[in-house]
């Protein structure tokens, strides 16, 4: 083993050379990607998966594999795609392809006239602006619910609202503290969000349910900078990071969801600002966006019960910790119980069961906004939920009229856990 070791590191190097990932603006639109996915089926393989995460080409690292036969999922550029061909067979990887891979990117502004014509669909993808637009309308047709709170703007001075729906804002119910779009390219994790607001307002049911004895708060875009970028044309699509100016180099963007002050920088981060994926920042809440999540945290100890944020993909619903993959919390079983209630209320309505497990047993990354929420902030249910599976990145927004509703299924299990462990006694029925 150590010989394969020794000449992968010799490969990579090599790599490395061809050029340096990460710095300045690409000018590559994907239409000549090829989306690899390798499946480790030996111990020695994830060495190589190892050393391919730490490489510096520009290559992009879509998914970790999460054991046997789970796959890694990689971004190859046409010039690298017959050498890595070489080293997965040599490694006696199972792999398959995906060529052609930009062409899937759909245009986000294929057709904005049309759209304004005909109105806001809570089944597409849109805008910043729009999202903000239709949060704002939606609270001045239904002031009895739903409160807006600004918490800032983010780097590029765009404002963030957090939309808190309460029956009775007096009440002091436990609150359930959603939020989404951490990660650019993740545009399913905001669309759910707002597909809660959505159904929580809308739908008469909820009223009853969801929102007898539980307060929400969700927050449906936390990186708008790094949303809208990856809006701006197919070279953008796969942005991850913020869209921060770097102070000690030329170039742009944190991952957010490595730069929260619990265990930072302890593992599973990048100290390189040019990194397109995991840079930690220069220090802890380094930037305004996780900024304003830990107010909301931290000006609510009491109240929060349960803090979810959304991501994509992969169809995991992970816990804390994720910064190490040999320690539980002491009240582990609780977290995994309720994370299984979540999977299958999905299952029963016809979606695909989540994958459950601590965030530190998929890949241990110290820094996430799951583990301040629950070893800092001190709120008792702490998950990061990866939705949708099969689609990488670009789940179709022809899908969302169907998943959506699977999805918020898993939403009304977390509001009946939240209300009977937590709410005043008058609200705890399951039958309600």
């Amino acid at each position: 083993m150590a010989d394969k070791i020794t000449s992968l590191f010799f490969v990579f190097g090599i790599i490395g050379l061809w050029t340096q990932a990460g710095c300045g603006e690409s000018n590559n639109k994907y239409d000549n990607y090829t989306l690899f996915r390798i499946y480790p089926i030996e111990e020695s393989q994830f060495e190589f998966i190892k050393l391919l995460q730490s490489s510096n080409d520009d290559i992009e690292v879509l998914k970790k594999s999460r054991g046997y036969n789970d796959s890694t999922d990689v971004l190859v550029p046409p010039n690298r795609l017959q050498s890595f061909k070489d080293l997965a067979e040599k490694n006696h990887f199972n792999y398959d392809l995906k060529n052609q891979y930009g062409r899937s990117f759909e245009s986000p502004e294929r057709a904005p006239r049309r759209r304004v014509l005909r109105g806001f669909s809570i089944y597409e993808y849109h805008s910043f602006a729009a999202i903000q637009e239709f949060i704002d309308t939606m609270a001045s047709k239904h002031p009895e619910l739903i409160k807006l709170q600004t918490l800032g703007s983010s780097y590029q001075g765009r404002k963030m609202k957090l939309v808190k729906i309460s029956q009775n804002p007096q009440a002091g119910n436990p609150v359930i503290f959603v939020d989404a779009g951490i990660h650019a390219r993740e545009w399913v994790a905001p669309s759910m969000a707002l597909y809660l607001i959505h159904r929580l307002v809308m739908d008469p049911e909820a009223r009853k349910r969801e929102l007898r004895g539980v307060d929400w708060y969700i927050l449906p875009v936390v990186n708008p900078d790094g949303y809208e970028f990856s809006r701006t044309s197919k070279a953008n699509r796969m942005w991850r990071k913020t869209r921060s100016k770097s102070p000690i180099s030329n170039c742009y963007g944190v991952d957010g969801n490595r730069n929260y002050g619990f265990h930072w920088a302890v593992s599973g981060v990048s100290n390189n600002p040019c990194d397109m994926e995991t840079y930690a920042g220069h220090k802890p809440f380094s930037e305004l966006e996780t900024q304003m999540v830990r107010d909301v945290m931290l000006s609510n100890p009491k109240r929060i019960k349960l803090y979810v944020s959304l991501h994509a993909y992969g169809q995991y619903l992970v816990y804390p910790w994720g910064y190490t993959a040999s320690i539980l919390p002491q009240k582990w079983r609780k977290l995994d119980e309720l994370a299984r209630k979540v999977s299958q209320a999905v299952q029963n309505a016809g979606g695909q069961p989540f994958k459950v497990m601590s965030a530190g047993q998929w890949y241990p990354a110290a820094g996430g906004s799951d583990d301040f929420a629950f070893g800092a902030a001190h709120i008792p249910y702490s998950y990061t939920m990866e939705l949708t599976d099969g689609f990488e990145f670009v789940f179709p927004e022809n899908r969302l009229r169907n998943t959506l509703p699977e999805l918020y299924e898993g939403f009304r299990a977390f509001a009946s856990e939240i209300r009977n462990e937590f709410s005043n006694k008058r609200f705890r029925d399951h039958n309600v």
